[in-house]
Parts: structure tokens; C-alpha cells; sequence
């Protein structure tokens, strides 16, 4: 496993990735308008934020994540439990990475940040998709550093 840049060549199984990820775990959240975010949605997205863009590679994309000034924006990994969001969190946090939001009811997502001590710090509601959806944003509280002497 290795997480690193992505290249132009990411884009693409990055893309696929993403648009199965909405057909599957954000279609009960969002309805019929998660298919619109389809593959050619991500790779316009991907193309056009590459920079920004970060891939875990296993044997091919198998987890993606987006930061933009230090907030996370996507992160999805394949698989459950094989520790791949957890390293993907990691490296965000690593990079600066210190809000993010999440849909209310992705219960799935909440244990995932809350288990990782992020902390909901605000609830609101706002237009996606061409619906109004209940979110959270999460903030990794800083830990000071300790001062010497």
C-alpha cells in the first residue's frame, strides 16, 4: 500500500472508483441524484484538481482523497477494514488537514472521525445535488505542543 500525488494516469480508476462509490453508499442518502455524479463527473473533477488530489495504491487505486486549504473534501477508500481510510486520514491530518463534513446520516462515516477524534463542531443544512441535505462539519481539535524547559 502506498499513498502518494496522483498522476494523470490516477484519474480515471480514481473516477470509476468515486462513481461506484455514490451508486453504492450515497444513492440511500441522496436518492437517484448520486448517479449523476458518474464517472465522467469525477475524472472532469479530477483533471481539473489534480494537485490537490492524493490516491492509495494497492494493486491499483484503491482509495482517493481530496484536500483543499486544509479541508478534506473527499475521502473514500474500497474496502472496509484493511485499514486504508485510516492511512488515507492519516496522511490528510499529516498535510494539514483539519475540517471536514459529513452527510448527518452516513452513520458509517461519524463512527469512522469520531473513532479518530475528530470532533462535530456544527449542524446545518445546505443545497447539493439539487437538494437540501443535513450535514456536520468535523474539526481535528490541535493538540499543542509541549513547551521545552
Amino acid at each position: 500500500m502506498i499513498i502518494r500525488r496522483a498522476v494523470t494516469a490516477d484519474i480515471a480508476p480514481a473516477a470509476a472508483l468515486m462513481a461506484q462509490a455514490y451508486a453504492t453508499h450515497f444513492r440511500p442518502i441522496m436518492g437517484d441524484a448520486a448517479l449523476d455524479f458518474d464517472q465522467a463527473h469525477f475524472e472532469t473533477r479530477f483533471a481539473r484538481e489534480l494537485a490537490d488530489l492524493t490516491v492509495l495504491d494497492a494493486d491499483g487505486v484503491r482509495g482517493v482523497l481530496l484536500v483543499k486549504d486544509g479541508h478534506i473534501a473527499m475521502l473514500f477508500a474500497a474496502e472496509t477494514g484493511q485499514g486504508h481510510g485510516a492511512a488515507l486520514l492519516a496522511h490528510a491530518e499529516a498535510h494539514g488537514a483539519r475540517s471536514l463534513e459529513v452527510f448527518a446520516t452516513n452513520e458509517g462515516a461519524r463512527r469512522f472521525y469520531e473513532r479518530a477524534g475528530w470532533q462535530a463542531v456544527r449542524d446545518y443544512e445546505r443545497e447539493f445535488a439539487g437538494a437540501t441535505h443535513r450535514f456536520l462539519r468535523y474539526e481535528k481539535p490541535m493538540i499543542p505542543a509541549r513547551r521545552q524547559g
